[in-house]
């Protein structure tokens, strides 16, 4: 499930990528204001801390994002030992059939309007959500040699701001 998800995110960041050589333009200034590992100035980085009312769909968007921001975030990559500890810590693997399925409906739900500004600002808080002591999943990212939190790996195309990322398999 990992591999393929990781796969998907992979083949999306290529698609972007490719799309928005072209038309790469610097992002807007005034984003920078708010790109911020403090959910208080950074109101996508605020989002992503509140838990969904489902545990089961909190694991997958939390490995979801994980996985999201150590592909698109230039700076970051995933910790494989702490995402596995953290999938067997939430009981990951014993989240099956309708429950896995309505799960990952929900998680995807939280990244249906995902554009560049939400990932410029997830990435500019990545070590908050996901470094040594992050507030979502400790220890999920390793974040740069600066221990600060990256940008997108892509260029920002105002023409085509989305991020569209695959859904979570679901599965039968």
């Amino acid at each position: 499930m990992a591999s393929h998800l990781r796969s998907c995110l992979l083949a999306a960041l290529v698609t972007i990528a490719c799309a928005g050589i072209a038309a790469a333009e610097e992002m807007p200034a005034f984003w920078k204001k708010s790109m911020t590992g403090d959910p208080a100035t950074n109101h996508y980085l605020a989002e992503a801390v509140k838990p969904l009312d489902n545990p089961d769909a909190q694991t997958l968007r939390v490995v979801k994002l994980a996985n999201t921001l150590a592909t698109l975030c230039s700076g970051a990559s995933l910790d494989k030992k702490a995402l596995y500890a953290y999938m067997t810590a939430t009981r990951f693997a014993e989240i099956k059939g309708k429950a896995y399925n309505e799960a990952a409906f929900l998680a995807d739900s939280s990244f249906r309007y995902f554009d560049y500004r939400a990932l410029a600002h997830l990435c500019a808080g990545s070590a908050y959500l996901f470094g040594p002591q992050g507030h979502l999943a400790p220890g999920l990212l390793e974040i740069g040699k600066a221990g600060k939190g990256g940008r997108p790996a892509m260029g920002y195309d105002p023409a085509n701001p989305l991020v569209i990322l695959p859904p979570i398999a679901r599965k039968s």
